[in-house]
Protein backbone atom coordinates (compact mmCIF):
# COMPACT_ATOMS: atom_id res chain seq x y z
CA UNK A 1 0.00 0.00 0.00
CA UNK A 2 1.47 3.34 -1.16
CA UNK A 3 0.44 5.93 1.46
CA UNK A 4 0.42 9.61 0.23
CA UNK A 5 0.36 12.53 2.84
CA UNK A 6 -0.52 15.98 1.48
CA UNK A 7 0.93 19.22 3.18
CA UNK A 8 0.23 22.40 1.42
CA UNK A 9 1.60 25.01 4.00
CA UNK A 10 4.47 22.56 3.88
CA UNK A 11 4.92 22.80 0.06
CA UNK A 12 4.10 26.42 -0.07
CA UNK A 13 6.88 27.00 2.33
CA UNK A 14 9.29 24.57 0.62
CA UNK A 15 8.85 27.01 -2.76
CA UNK A 16 9.36 29.91 -1.12
CA UNK A 17 12.68 29.20 0.54
CA UNK A 18 13.73 27.56 -2.55
CA UNK A 19 14.65 24.35 -0.85
CA UNK A 20 15.56 21.24 -2.26
CA UNK A 21 13.06 18.63 -1.48
CA UNK A 22 14.87 15.04 -0.31
CA UNK A 23 13.52 11.90 -0.04
CA UNK A 24 12.28 10.08 3.09
CA UNK A 25 12.12 6.23 3.51
CA UNK A 26 10.20 5.34 6.59
CA UNK A 27 12.47 2.19 8.31
CA UNK A 28 15.78 3.50 7.20
CA UNK A 29 16.98 5.35 9.87
CA UNK A 30 18.87 2.53 12.10
CA UNK A 31 19.29 3.20 16.10
CA UNK A 32 22.65 4.21 17.32
CA UNK A 33 25.26 1.85 18.58
CA UNK A 34 24.20 2.92 22.34
CA UNK A 35 20.50 2.48 21.90
CA UNK A 36 21.20 -1.06 20.10
CA UNK A 37 23.34 -2.10 23.66
CA UNK A 38 20.71 -0.66 25.94
CA UNK A 39 17.88 -2.52 23.97
CA UNK A 40 20.61 -5.89 23.93
CA UNK A 41 20.87 -5.22 27.80
CA UNK A 42 16.68 -4.53 28.64
CA UNK A 43 15.78 -7.61 26.24
CA UNK A 44 18.07 -10.52 28.82
CA UNK A 45 21.45 -9.48 28.36
CA UNK A 46 24.68 -10.03 26.52
CA UNK A 47 27.81 -12.79 26.86
CA UNK A 48 30.86 -11.64 27.87
CA UNK A 49 34.05 -12.54 29.62
CA UNK A 50 34.95 -10.97 33.05
CA UNK A 51 37.46 -9.13 31.56
CA UNK A 52 35.06 -7.01 29.48
CA UNK A 53 33.42 -5.57 32.22
CA UNK A 54 35.39 -3.31 34.49
CA UNK A 55 34.49 -1.42 38.22
CA UNK A 56 32.63 1.76 37.08
CA UNK A 57 31.89 4.71 39.10
CA UNK A 58 31.52 3.80 42.90
CA UNK A 59 32.90 0.37 42.02
CA UNK A 60 29.76 -0.18 39.98
CA UNK A 61 29.73 -2.50 37.49
CA UNK A 62 29.76 -1.37 33.68
CA UNK A 63 30.15 -2.24 30.20
CA UNK A 64 30.44 -0.03 27.10
CA UNK A 65 29.70 2.75 29.33
CA UNK A 66 26.71 2.01 30.84
CA UNK A 67 25.53 -0.05 34.73
CA UNK A 68 24.80 -3.60 34.49
CA UNK A 69 24.37 -6.38 36.61
CA UNK A 70 26.71 -9.50 35.93
CA UNK A 71 26.00 -13.08 36.35
CA UNK A 72 27.14 -16.94 35.68
CA UNK A 73 24.13 -18.34 33.60
CA UNK A 74 25.46 -22.14 33.85
CA UNK A 75 24.07 -22.05 37.77
CA UNK A 76 24.53 -26.29 37.81
CA UNK A 77 21.20 -26.03 40.08
CA UNK A 78 18.01 -28.36 38.94
CA UNK A 79 14.68 -26.46 38.26
CA UNK A 80 13.46 -27.01 41.51
CA UNK A 81 16.33 -25.52 43.56
CA UNK A 82 15.92 -22.18 40.91
CA UNK A 83 12.05 -22.20 41.66
CA UNK A 84 12.06 -22.46 45.27
CA UNK A 85 15.34 -21.42 46.66
CA UNK A 86 17.38 -19.05 44.48
CA UNK A 87 19.52 -18.45 47.50
CA UNK A 88 21.21 -21.62 47.44
CA UNK A 89 22.74 -21.31 44.10
CA UNK A 90 24.64 -18.28 42.24
CA UNK A 91 24.15 -14.29 43.23
CA UNK A 92 23.97 -11.55 40.27
CA UNK A 93 26.43 -8.81 41.15
CA UNK A 94 26.02 -5.03 41.14
CA UNK A 95 29.50 -4.00 42.14
CA UNK A 96 33.14 -5.13 42.08
CA UNK A 97 33.09 -7.03 45.03
CA UNK A 98 35.29 -9.53 46.81
CA UNK A 99 34.15 -12.22 45.15
CA UNK A 100 34.56 -10.94 41.60
CA UNK A 101 37.99 -10.23 42.78
CA UNK A 102 39.04 -13.18 43.62
CA UNK A 103 37.95 -14.83 40.19
CA UNK A 104 40.05 -12.41 38.17
CA UNK A 105 42.61 -13.40 40.52
CA UNK A 106 41.88 -17.22 40.33
CA UNK A 107 41.67 -16.79 36.22
CA UNK A 108 37.94 -18.29 36.13
CA UNK A 109 36.99 -18.03 32.92
CA UNK A 110 33.15 -18.73 32.91
CA UNK A 111 30.84 -17.33 31.02
CA UNK A 112 29.46 -14.38 31.88
CA UNK A 113 26.17 -12.29 31.16
CA UNK A 114 25.66 -8.81 31.35
CA UNK A 115 22.04 -7.56 31.52
CA UNK A 116 19.79 -4.68 32.20
CA UNK A 117 16.71 -5.98 33.13
CA UNK A 118 14.85 -4.60 35.70
CA UNK A 119 12.16 -7.43 36.67
CA UNK A 120 14.34 -9.65 38.39
CA UNK A 121 14.07 -12.71 35.97
CA UNK A 122 17.89 -14.22 34.87
CA UNK A 123 17.76 -16.24 32.14
CA UNK A 124 19.93 -19.21 33.24
CA UNK A 125 20.80 -23.11 32.82
CA UNK A 126 19.42 -25.64 34.86
CA UNK A 127 20.77 -29.48 35.49
CA UNK A 128 19.16 -32.10 36.81
CA UNK A 129 21.42 -33.75 39.19
CA UNK A 130 19.90 -37.18 38.24
CA UNK A 131 19.71 -37.58 35.02
CA UNK A 132 22.42 -35.14 33.81
CA UNK A 133 19.88 -33.30 31.27
CA UNK A 134 19.93 -29.57 31.23
CA UNK A 135 17.71 -26.69 29.97
CA UNK A 136 16.92 -23.14 30.17
CA UNK A 137 14.59 -21.57 32.73
CA UNK A 138 14.25 -18.10 34.32
CA UNK A 139 15.27 -17.29 37.66
CA UNK A 140 14.63 -14.79 40.30
CA UNK A 141 18.46 -14.90 41.50
CA UNK A 142 19.79 -12.87 44.89
CA UNK A 143 22.28 -10.20 45.02
CA UNK A 144 25.90 -11.03 46.12
CA UNK A 145 25.99 -9.79 49.56
CA UNK A 146 30.09 -9.05 49.14
CA UNK A 147 28.32 -6.28 46.85
CA UNK A 148 25.80 -4.89 49.15
CA UNK A 149 29.07 -4.46 51.27
CA UNK A 150 31.22 -2.90 48.93
CA UNK A 151 28.73 -0.10 48.02
CA UNK A 152 27.21 0.32 51.90
CA UNK A 153 23.61 -0.63 49.95
CA UNK A 154 20.98 1.03 52.38
CA UNK A 155 23.57 1.42 54.81
CA UNK A 156 24.29 -2.53 54.60
CA UNK A 157 27.64 -2.74 56.16
CA UNK A 158 26.82 -0.33 59.00
CA UNK A 159 23.78 -1.79 59.87
CA UNK A 160 24.63 -5.11 61.11
CA UNK A 161 21.29 -5.95 62.38
CA UNK A 162 18.93 -5.19 59.01
CA UNK A 163 21.56 -7.20 56.17
CA UNK A 164 19.18 -10.40 56.11
CA UNK A 165 16.64 -7.74 55.82
CA UNK A 166 18.52 -5.58 53.20
CA UNK A 167 19.27 -8.76 51.50
CA UNK A 168 16.15 -10.54 51.12
CA UNK A 169 14.18 -6.72 50.19
CA UNK A 170 16.64 -5.52 47.50
CA UNK A 171 14.83 -4.76 44.38
CA UNK A 172 17.06 -4.51 41.14
CA UNK A 173 14.84 -1.69 39.54
CA UNK A 174 14.96 0.55 42.62
CA UNK A 175 18.84 0.12 42.49
CA UNK A 176 19.12 1.19 38.63
CA UNK A 177 16.79 3.72 39.35
CA UNK A 178 19.09 5.20 42.47
CA UNK A 179 22.43 4.78 40.95
CA UNK A 180 21.21 5.51 37.02
CA UNK A 181 22.56 8.91 37.70
CA UNK A 182 26.63 7.88 38.03
CA UNK A 183 26.28 6.93 34.35
CA UNK A 184 25.34 9.96 32.34
CA UNK A 185 25.96 9.11 28.82
CA UNK A 186 25.24 12.41 27.19
CA UNK A 187 24.59 15.01 30.34
CA UNK A 188 22.87 18.15 29.11
CA UNK A 189 25.31 20.46 30.86
CA UNK A 190 28.70 21.46 29.01
CA UNK A 191 31.78 22.54 30.71
CA UNK A 192 30.54 25.45 28.49
CA UNK A 193 27.12 25.74 29.63
CA UNK A 194 26.98 24.36 33.18
CA UNK A 195 27.08 27.02 36.33
CA UNK A 196 29.38 26.63 38.67
CA UNK A 197 28.36 23.25 41.04
CA UNK A 198 27.05 25.10 43.91
CA UNK A 199 24.63 26.62 46.43
CA UNK A 200 21.88 29.30 44.04
CA UNK A 201 21.65 32.20 46.14
CA UNK A 202 18.79 32.43 48.34
CA UNK A 203 19.00 28.22 49.14
CA UNK A 204 18.29 28.70 52.66
CA UNK A 205 14.68 29.92 51.63
CA UNK A 206 14.34 27.45 48.91
CA UNK A 207 15.20 24.67 51.27
CA UNK A 208 13.20 25.85 54.01
CA UNK A 209 10.03 25.76 51.83
CA UNK A 210 11.24 22.88 50.20
CA UNK A 211 10.89 21.03 53.88
CA UNK A 212 7.73 22.92 54.63
CA UNK A 213 6.07 21.72 51.54
CA UNK A 214 6.45 18.11 52.69
CA UNK A 215 5.66 18.82 56.12
CA UNK A 216 9.21 18.46 58.08
CA UNK A 217 8.92 14.90 57.26
CA UNK A 218 12.04 12.67 55.97
CA UNK A 219 11.13 11.09 52.82
CA UNK A 220 12.69 7.66 53.50
CA UNK A 221 12.35 6.98 57.57
CA UNK A 222 8.89 9.02 57.73
CA UNK A 223 10.23 10.74 60.73
CA UNK A 224 8.59 13.94 61.45
CA UNK A 225 11.40 17.15 62.44
CA UNK A 226 9.22 19.66 62.46
CA UNK A 227 10.52 20.49 66.34
CA UNK A 228 14.40 19.92 65.26
CA UNK A 229 14.25 21.39 61.92
CA UNK A 230 18.02 22.04 61.30
CA UNK A 231 17.89 17.99 61.34
CA UNK A 232 16.26 17.97 58.06
CA UNK A 233 18.02 18.08 54.76
CA UNK A 234 17.45 18.75 51.45
CA UNK A 235 19.09 16.51 49.50
CA UNK A 236 19.74 16.99 45.41
CA UNK A 237 19.40 13.72 44.21
CA UNK A 238 21.33 13.77 41.01
CA UNK A 239 23.93 15.32 43.12
CA UNK A 240 23.95 18.96 40.85
CA UNK A 241 23.20 21.75 43.50
CA UNK A 242 22.38 23.89 40.60
CA UNK A 243 19.42 21.79 39.68
CA UNK A 244 16.83 22.87 42.05
CA UNK A 245 13.73 21.73 40.07
CA UNK A 246 11.05 20.06 42.52
CA UNK A 247 12.09 16.41 40.97
CA UNK A 248 15.13 17.09 41.93
CA UNK A 249 14.73 17.71 45.44
CA UNK A 250 14.30 15.22 48.45
CA UNK A 251 13.67 15.99 51.69
CA UNK A 252 15.86 13.64 54.14
CA UNK A 253 16.25 13.40 57.87
CA UNK A 254 20.43 13.88 58.09
CA UNK A 255 21.00 10.20 58.91
CA UNK A 256 18.91 9.01 55.72
CA UNK A 257 20.88 11.58 54.04
CA UNK A 258 24.30 10.45 54.91
CA UNK A 259 23.29 7.04 53.48
CA UNK A 260 22.68 8.71 49.98
CA UNK A 261 25.39 7.79 47.76
CA UNK A 262 28.64 9.57 47.40
CA UNK A 263 27.57 11.23 50.78
CA UNK A 264 30.38 9.55 53.04
CA UNK A 265 31.86 13.22 53.94
CA UNK A 266 28.23 14.22 55.90
CA UNK A 267 29.37 13.36 59.39
CA UNK A 268 26.31 13.31 61.97
CA UNK A 269 27.28 14.22 65.09
CA UNK A 270 26.19 11.58 67.91
CA UNK A 271 23.75 13.73 69.63
CA UNK A 272 22.01 14.82 66.62
CA UNK A 273 21.36 10.68 65.58
CA UNK A 274 20.18 10.57 69.49
CA UNK A 275 17.55 13.06 68.80
CA UNK A 276 16.57 11.40 65.32
CA UNK A 277 16.43 8.16 66.72
CA UNK A 278 14.30 9.18 69.80
CA UNK A 279 12.01 11.20 67.91
CA UNK A 280 11.66 8.10 65.20
CA UNK A 281 11.03 5.80 68.64
CA UNK A 282 8.12 8.36 70.41
CA UNK A 283 6.76 8.33 66.51
CA UNK A 284 6.51 4.26 66.51
CA UNK A 285 8.96 4.59 64.07
CA UNK A 286 12.01 2.08 63.40
CA UNK A 287 14.98 3.34 65.02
Amino acid sequence: MKIIFKNDELNTLVQRMKAKPSPWVPGENEMSPRQKLLDELDAGGISIDLEDVAPGPGGLLEYNGEQVLLYIKDTRASKDTLKHAPEDTRRFHIAECDTLSTMRGKGRYERYVVTRKHDGLFLVDWLDPDTYKTGEMEAALKVCKNCLNQVNYDNYKIEKSQRNEIWTNFEISRFLRDYSTFFVKMPSRTDKTAPIDKYVEGWALLSKNCRRARAWTCENCKVDLSSAQTLLHTHHKNGVKTDNSDKNLKVLCAICHSKEPMHNHLKVAAKEKQLIVSKRLSQGLKP
